[in-house]
């Protein structure tokens, strides 16, 4: 049976989700960035019209749109959004991919028994969407992932289109590489594919195996099925996830530095970050990965594996910091760090023979549920008070800034 698989893909997800929640930002230029020397996340429509685009500094972008409206972002409430887009698509089947926090696909294979049958499913889930969240989608339909993931770039915002497979030759025969991008053809892919004379998926289609081997190795296969429109990938079912691989925190300096100190300190913090989240997700992870980025965009990247799993802030830290010690001395001011866990594995609950450690343990779950109660690092290291003049309020989120309460009505 031919497969019929959606790829839902939400349309300016993060400001949208900013001008459903606050009508004041309705009708604007917005974009959603994050504090301190940021970059523009997503723009809203009226904001890209008026040449802003994803990857500015916000200074670019008030530069090309003088009236813009700068919205934090608030991961927690587009994840929650997310899970309310869901909701809506289990209502039709299990077989349910989110491909990133913005985009998901399904398999209505079982509910398409007519011909048009698919595009009136999807025509339902649109306005269920719209009316339920106010917000816009695109929707791609296709015999497989990579043409459903095709048809739902073709038109935005609040476009739908239908590839069949009958279809597949015509459209792919003036489809450009860059079309294809994100379904594993990347710029540079694509670049040294058009040095080799393809230009269209259909030239991708036809080129001769034995050349994309030649060129790409083992990815050569993959590139020539793309091109063919064959894609046999299955979907997983929306409750078979994989658990986080990783969970990691990193923040841009408010500005560069090379004081040692500073530096520790938002180390300390991202460390104390990236432990309450492992503690509140029941987690431990035996590799810790460091990340500084120097002013000018280089940077130092360092893991090591650990022979006992950690998820203790203090832990983290100690790790860390023994990593960013083979960065020094600096050659450059630093710009952003980053701290994360990998290897990770629920927390075994074991009974622990040192006293000293059970008892830190204890210690920092005490800390996790008063910071809960009260708000994040109401209790917080010594050691960060050093570099609250330079910032690190600000820029790790001790501090709430007025913003406006988020709140989802139950019929939105």
């Amino acid at each position: 049976m031919e497969r019929t698989i959606f790829l839902i893909d939400m349309n300016a997800y993060f400001a949208s989700v900013e001008q459903s929640i606050n009508p004041s930002l309705r009708g604007k230029p917005i974009v959603v960035c994050g504090e301190g020397r940021t970059v523009v996340t997503t723009a809203s429509y009226e904001a890209r019209k008026l040449g802003v685009k994803t990857g500015m500094s916000l200074p670019e972008a008030k530069k090309a749109c003088p009236q813009l409206v700068p919205v934090y972002g608030d991961m927690n409430k587009y994840v929650h959004t997310t899970h309310r887009i869901h909701k809506i698509l289990l209502e039709y089947t299990d077989l349910l991919e989110a491909f990133s926090i913005d985009e998901s696909f399904i398999d209505v294979s079982h509910l398409c028994k007519k011909k048009d049958d698919a595009k009136n499913i999807a025509r339902e889930i649109k306005r269920k969407i719209k009316e339920k969240l106010g917000l816009l989608c695109s929707i791609g339909i296709g015999p497989n992932k990579a043409v459903a993931k095709i048809a739902s770039k073709m038109q935005k915002p609040d476009g739908l289109v239908e590839i069949r497979k009958e279809d597949i030759p015509d459209v792919f025969e003036n489809l450009s590489l860059e079309k294809l991008q994100g379904i594993g053809i990347g710029k540079k892919v694509s670049e040294k594919l058009k040095s080799l004379g393809i230009k269209t998926a259909k030239d991708l289609g036809n080129a001769p195996l034995s050349l994309l081997v030649h060129h790409f190795g083992i990815i050569g296969n993959y590139l020539k099925n793309i091109g063919q429109g064959n894609d046999n990938t299955p979907l997983k079912k929306y409750f078979e996830y994989e658990q986080a691989k990783s969970i990691g925190h990193s923040r841009t300096l408010l500005k560069n530095t090379r004081d040692i100190n500073v530096i520790k300190s938002y180390l300390m913090m991202l460390s104390e970050k990236v432990g309450s989240r492992l503690r509140a997700s029941s987690l431990e992870g035996n590799t810790i990965n460091f990340f500084l980025r120097y002013g000018d965009f280089t940077h130092f990247a360092m893991q090591h594996n650990l022979k006992n799993a950690i998820r203790d802030s203090s832990d983290i830290y100690r790790h860390a910091n023994a990593l960013f010690q083979k960065a020094l001395p600096l050659q450059k001011p630093a710009r952003m760090l980053g701290v994360s866990i990998s290897r990770l594995s629920p927390q075994n609950g074991q009974t622990y023979f040192f006293d000293d450690y059970y008892k830190k343990i204890k210690f920092t779950e005490t800390l996790d549920s008063i910071n809960k109660l009260y708000g994040p690092f109401t209790i917080k290291p010594s050691s960060v008070l050093i570099a609250e003049k330079f910032g690190i309020k600000e820029g790790c989120g001790m501090v709430a800034k007025s913003r406006k309460k988020f709140s989802f009505s139950d019929d939105i």
